[in-house]
């Protein structure tokens, strides 16, 4: 199934998409736009937030997750020193690159197919880029879901944080290069 796993650029089509999914209450339990971590957004807010990483005015790179050509989730990646404050709070190596992910569909959910996802993400996206040899995932730490998933894909408990500008803790988890391909 993991060969069935896909990751494209987020487009500007695939905002209403994500606005939708932004505003399910499965997802708005846990995810928000930026670090504010503003949940239930307008579609203005949405927009706001991903034309200019969509423009390349911004270092996150955002991709739709797709099983079999249907997408089910959202992932983006960001080198942590591209964001002083957070890395800063977080105290991890700046170069290390940041995920953050959610599965939209609910459909797609408690099959396992998040942590796949994040197994190849990490691989094909993280860990191709030459210099790059941690990566870094901070779900709040009553998120328990997420949690036992990012450990199944390899991350461990570093520390935690709490992070002022979003007014929550962030269990900070990560996973080096030399781990992940030892699995």
């Amino acid at each position: 199934m993991i060969d069935d796993i896909s990751f494209r650029p987020l487009t500007e089509a695939d905002l209403p998409k994500m606005h939708d999914w932004l505003n399910n209450p499965k997802v708005a339990e846990w995810y928000g736009l930026g670090i504010e971590n503003v949940t239930y957004p307008a579609l203005e807010q949405v927009e706001a937030n991903y034309l200019p990483r969509i423009r390349g005015e911004a270092p996150t790179h955002c991709y739709m997750m797709s099983l079999d050509g249907r997408d089910f989730g959202f992932v983006q990646a960001y080198r942590i020193g591209d964001y002083p404050q957070y890395a800063s709070i977080i105290a991890v190596d700046p170069d290390a690159w940041g995920i953050d992910l959610f599965i939209g569909d609910d459909e797609f959910r408690d099959r396992g197919i998040g942590t796949m996802a994040l197994r190849l993400f990490v691989e094909q996206a993280i860990f191709s880029r030459g210099s790059v040899d941690t990566a870094v995932i901070a779900p709040n730490p009553d998120n328990k879901r997420a949690i036992r998933s990012y450990e199944k894909a390899g991350f461990t408990h570093s520390h935690t944080v709490w992070v002022e500008m979003e007014q929550a803790h962030e269990y900070v988890m990560v996973l080096h290069k030399e781990s992940a391909t030892s699995r």
